[in-house]
């Protein structure tokens, strides 16, 4: 499970703040387009808890902008897929949720996109942005599959014979 440490919680009323599926939290102080942040992660999409939650809800549009004091969450289109049920989502909504509070992000002054034409070629995914070499202190975590506890069953006779009893008396 993710890790991270903090004296106090953090503020986010005038940031925007992204968290990955992998714990991994972004702060952008400026506003931001979701395209900005999906054009870097292609099979990815952005959302609020509301909408993770949401049977009906689609993810944001490219020209939505994000607003300051929200958390967003980036996760891959293999979340929607028909085999995730309610429960999973709900679960992981209120895991990132929950990291986005506690967590220290990544504060970015200027965004990871400030080149004059789009994108900046300093990094091109979590695990080589400038909170994964420290800046963040936590590990990835992942969201725990439900197993059932199962013990054995025993079966007992009720005093029935069964044919090779029956076989064995004659």
């Amino acid at each position: 499970m993710g890790a991270c440490f903090s004296s106090k919680p953090s503020s986010t009323t005038n940031n925007v703040r992204l968290v990955h599926l992998s714990g991994y939290v972004e702060d952008f102080n400026q506003p931001i387009s979701v395209s900005q942040l999906t054009d870097t992660f292609p099979k990815h999409f952005v959302c609020t808890s509301v909408q993770l939650l949401s049977p009906c809800s689609k993810p944001l549009n490219g020209d939505t902008q994000l607003q300051p004091g929200n958390v967003y969450f980036m996760l891959p289109y293999s979340i929607l897929q028909a085999d995730v049920s309610p429960v999973d989502l709900a679960s992981l909504a209120k895991r990132l949720t929950s990291i986005a509070k506690t967590c220290k992000g990544s504060s970015l002054k200027e965004g990871p996109f400030s080149s004059q034409h789009g994108l900046s070629n300093s990094w091109s995914s979590p695990s080589r942005s400038p909170g994964r070499l420290g800046v963040v202190e936590k590990s990835p975590s992942r969201v725990q599959p439900w197993k059932p506890i199962l013990d054995t069953i025993r079966e007992r006779s009720f005093n029935r014979r069964s044919e090779s009893d029956l076989q064995e008396h004659c």
